[in-house]
Protein backbone atom coordinates (compact mmCIF):
# COMPACT_ATOMS: atom_id res chain seq x y z
CA UNK A 1 0.00 0.00 0.00
CA UNK A 2 3.14 2.28 0.77
CA UNK A 3 4.02 1.87 -2.99
CA UNK A 4 0.79 2.53 -4.45
CA UNK A 5 0.09 5.66 -2.04
CA UNK A 6 3.51 7.19 -3.14
CA UNK A 7 2.29 7.13 -6.84
CA UNK A 8 -0.54 8.50 -6.04
CA UNK A 9 0.75 11.38 -4.18
CA UNK A 10 3.20 11.61 -6.90
CA UNK A 11 0.75 11.67 -9.52
CA UNK A 12 -1.70 13.82 -7.92
CA UNK A 13 1.30 16.45 -7.01
CA UNK A 14 2.19 16.17 -10.93
CA UNK A 15 -1.64 16.88 -11.90
CA UNK A 16 -1.46 20.37 -9.29
CA UNK A 17 2.14 21.70 -10.67
CA UNK A 18 0.48 21.55 -14.00
CA UNK A 19 -2.61 22.92 -13.44
CA UNK A 20 -0.62 25.35 -11.08
CA UNK A 21 1.52 26.62 -14.34
CA UNK A 22 -1.32 26.64 -16.61
CA UNK A 23 -3.31 29.06 -14.13
CA UNK A 24 -0.38 31.50 -14.21
CA UNK A 25 -0.22 31.35 -17.77
CA UNK A 26 -3.35 31.91 -18.43
CA UNK A 27 -3.46 35.23 -16.02
CA UNK A 28 0.16 36.64 -18.21
CA UNK A 29 -2.09 36.51 -21.04
CA UNK A 30 -5.07 38.05 -19.41
CA UNK A 31 -3.13 41.15 -18.20
CA UNK A 32 -1.19 41.49 -21.26
CA UNK A 33 -5.14 41.57 -22.99
CA UNK A 34 -5.90 44.64 -21.14
CA UNK A 35 -3.02 46.66 -20.98
CA UNK A 36 -3.37 50.05 -23.41
CA UNK A 37 -1.07 51.09 -25.52
CA UNK A 38 0.02 54.45 -23.78
CA UNK A 39 0.01 56.21 -27.26
CA UNK A 40 -3.49 55.42 -27.63
CA UNK A 41 -6.15 57.96 -25.96
CA UNK A 42 -7.64 57.55 -23.12
CA UNK A 43 -11.23 58.86 -24.60
CA UNK A 44 -12.31 60.84 -27.95
CA UNK A 45 -15.27 63.22 -28.08
CA UNK A 46 -16.61 65.07 -31.02
CA UNK A 47 -18.26 68.48 -31.01
CA UNK A 48 -17.44 68.82 -26.97
CA UNK A 49 -18.47 71.74 -25.06
CA UNK A 50 -16.23 72.22 -22.12
CA UNK A 51 -17.82 75.32 -19.11
CA UNK A 52 -15.29 76.24 -16.71
CA UNK A 53 -16.21 78.45 -13.49
CA UNK A 54 -13.99 79.92 -11.05
CA UNK A 55 -13.55 79.24 -7.18
CA UNK A 56 -16.11 81.90 -6.42
CA UNK A 57 -18.88 80.05 -8.77
CA UNK A 58 -18.76 82.68 -11.60
CA UNK A 59 -18.54 81.53 -15.47
CA UNK A 60 -14.17 81.75 -16.08
CA UNK A 61 -14.58 80.42 -19.66
CA UNK A 62 -16.09 77.81 -22.28
CA UNK A 63 -14.18 75.72 -24.51
CA UNK A 64 -15.88 74.57 -27.59
CA UNK A 65 -13.87 72.38 -30.60
CA UNK A 66 -15.14 69.89 -32.74
CA UNK A 67 -12.89 67.21 -31.63
CA UNK A 68 -10.98 66.76 -28.23
CA UNK A 69 -8.42 63.67 -27.61
CA UNK A 70 -7.35 63.19 -23.79
CA UNK A 71 -4.44 61.10 -23.50
CA UNK A 72 -4.61 60.39 -19.27
CA UNK A 73 -1.06 58.82 -19.46
CA UNK A 74 0.48 62.39 -20.42
CA UNK A 75 -1.99 64.40 -18.86
CA UNK A 76 -3.00 66.55 -21.66
CA UNK A 77 -6.05 67.08 -24.49
CA UNK A 78 -6.42 68.19 -27.79
CA UNK A 79 -8.55 69.95 -29.68
CA UNK A 80 -9.35 70.46 -32.83
CA UNK A 81 -10.78 74.18 -34.76
CA UNK A 82 -10.75 75.46 -30.94
CA UNK A 83 -13.21 78.42 -30.01
CA UNK A 84 -12.90 79.94 -26.31
CA UNK A 85 -14.88 82.87 -24.88
CA UNK A 86 -13.50 83.91 -21.52
CA UNK A 87 -15.85 86.18 -19.12
CA UNK A 88 -15.09 88.84 -16.82
CA UNK A 89 -16.96 88.37 -13.06
CA UNK A 90 -20.51 89.53 -14.36
CA UNK A 91 -20.18 87.31 -17.13
CA UNK A 92 -19.93 89.56 -19.75
CA UNK A 93 -17.81 87.74 -22.90
CA UNK A 94 -14.43 89.45 -22.82
CA UNK A 95 -12.40 87.49 -25.74
CA UNK A 96 -12.87 84.76 -27.94
CA UNK A 97 -9.49 83.27 -28.53
CA UNK A 98 -9.30 80.35 -32.08
CA UNK A 99 -7.25 78.51 -33.15
CA UNK A 100 -6.37 75.30 -35.84
CA UNK A 101 -5.61 73.11 -32.62
CA UNK A 102 -4.84 73.23 -29.32
CA UNK A 103 -2.93 71.73 -26.25
CA UNK A 104 -4.47 71.22 -22.66
CA UNK A 105 -2.37 70.54 -19.96
CA UNK A 106 -2.48 69.35 -16.30
CA UNK A 107 -1.05 72.98 -15.29
CA UNK A 108 -4.14 74.52 -16.84
CA UNK A 109 -2.00 75.85 -19.72
CA UNK A 110 -3.73 76.09 -23.46
CA UNK A 111 -1.11 75.79 -25.87
CA UNK A 112 -2.46 77.38 -29.24
CA UNK A 113 -1.29 76.33 -32.50
CA UNK A 114 -2.28 77.71 -36.19
CA UNK A 115 -4.02 80.68 -37.09
CA UNK A 116 -4.47 82.15 -33.78
CA UNK A 117 -6.39 84.77 -33.22
CA UNK A 118 -7.69 86.88 -30.15
CA UNK A 119 -10.80 88.80 -30.71
CA UNK A 120 -12.17 91.38 -28.21
CA UNK A 121 -15.90 90.83 -27.53
CA UNK A 122 -16.20 94.04 -26.12
CA UNK A 123 -16.69 98.05 -27.46
CA UNK A 124 -14.60 100.02 -25.16
CA UNK A 125 -11.28 98.13 -25.41
CA UNK A 126 -8.22 99.60 -27.54
CA UNK A 127 -7.12 96.21 -28.49
CA UNK A 128 -9.71 94.53 -30.73
CA UNK A 129 -7.79 91.78 -31.99
CA UNK A 130 -4.20 89.73 -32.01
CA UNK A 131 -2.99 87.62 -34.59
CA UNK A 132 -0.12 85.31 -34.88
CA UNK A 133 0.56 81.29 -35.48
CA UNK A 134 1.13 80.25 -32.16
CA UNK A 135 0.41 81.62 -28.54
CA UNK A 136 0.06 80.14 -24.70
CA UNK A 137 -2.34 81.03 -22.40
CA UNK A 138 -2.26 80.45 -18.94
CA UNK A 139 -6.15 80.18 -18.21
CA UNK A 140 -5.48 80.50 -14.14
CA UNK A 141 -3.89 84.16 -14.06
CA UNK A 142 -4.83 84.71 -18.39
CA UNK A 143 -1.72 85.45 -19.30
CA UNK A 144 -0.86 85.00 -22.82
CA UNK A 145 2.53 84.94 -24.86
CA UNK A 146 3.91 84.70 -28.17
CA UNK A 147 7.39 83.97 -29.19
CA UNK A 148 6.18 84.38 -32.97
CA UNK A 149 5.20 87.13 -35.36
CA UNK A 150 2.57 89.03 -33.67
CA UNK A 151 -0.16 91.68 -34.95
CA UNK A 152 -2.29 93.56 -32.87
CA UNK A 153 -5.33 95.32 -34.66
CA UNK A 154 -6.90 98.56 -32.53
CA UNK A 155 -8.35 101.38 -32.62
CA UNK A 156 -6.81 103.50 -35.60
CA UNK A 157 -3.53 101.18 -35.08
CA UNK A 158 -1.84 98.39 -36.42
CA UNK A 159 0.97 97.10 -34.66
CA UNK A 160 3.16 93.87 -35.72
CA UNK A 161 6.41 92.54 -33.21
CA UNK A 162 8.53 89.47 -32.82
CA UNK A 163 7.32 88.26 -29.38
CA UNK A 164 4.41 89.41 -27.47
CA UNK A 165 3.64 89.42 -23.63
CA UNK A 166 -0.06 90.15 -22.52
CA UNK A 167 -2.78 89.84 -20.04
CA UNK A 168 -6.50 88.91 -21.35
CA UNK A 169 -8.05 89.65 -17.88
CA UNK A 170 -5.96 93.32 -18.24
CA UNK A 171 -6.92 93.59 -21.84
CA UNK A 172 -3.21 94.73 -22.07
CA UNK A 173 -0.51 93.60 -24.70
CA UNK A 174 3.01 94.37 -25.02
CA UNK A 175 4.64 93.63 -28.42
CA UNK A 176 8.61 92.83 -27.66
CA UNK A 177 11.13 93.04 -30.72
CA UNK A 178 11.26 94.38 -33.87
CA UNK A 179 8.16 96.67 -33.25
CA UNK A 180 6.56 98.06 -36.47
CA UNK A 181 3.11 100.92 -35.66
CA UNK A 182 1.11 102.18 -37.92
CA UNK A 183 -1.42 104.77 -36.63
CA UNK A 184 -4.80 106.30 -38.64
CA UNK A 185 -5.29 109.75 -37.26
CA UNK A 186 -8.31 111.11 -37.31
CA UNK A 187 -9.44 114.33 -37.78
CA UNK A 188 -11.71 116.26 -35.62
CA UNK A 189 -15.14 118.19 -36.93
Amino acid sequence: MSKTRRWITLILTLIAIVLIGWNLTENDSDSNATRSDDTEPTYMSDNSHTVVYNPEGSLSYKLVSDKVTHFQTEAVSWFDNPVMTTYDENKIPIWSVRADKAKLTNHRMLYLYGHVEVNSQTKDTQLERIKTDNAQINLTTQDVTSDDQVTLYGRSFNSTGMKMRGNLRKKTAELIEKVKTSYEIQNEQ
